[in-house]
């Protein structure tokens, strides 16, 4: 399990507005619910092969699946 992350959730990611180390999610038309974050080296990662806990206070929690 992956500590909770300090970071700033954003629902709508925009290219060159985040910063590494913020996350957010994304939603499909069909509902489906699709989690990134910015890696430090400034890439995208899609977390589809993790599960994300989203807490009251902003931050999440990541654990692969297994």
């Amino acid at each position: 399990m992956v500590p909770r992350s300090g970071g700033h959730l954003h629902s709508h990611p925009t290219v060159g507005t985040f910063s590494p180390g913020e996350y957010g999610r994304m939603l499909d038309p069909d509902g489906e619910e699709k989690w990134w974050v910015r890696g430090p080296n400034g890439n995208w990662v899609l977390l589809t092969r993790h599960q994300v806990l989203k807490y009251d206070d902003g931050t999440i929690t990541v654990s692969p699946l297994k």
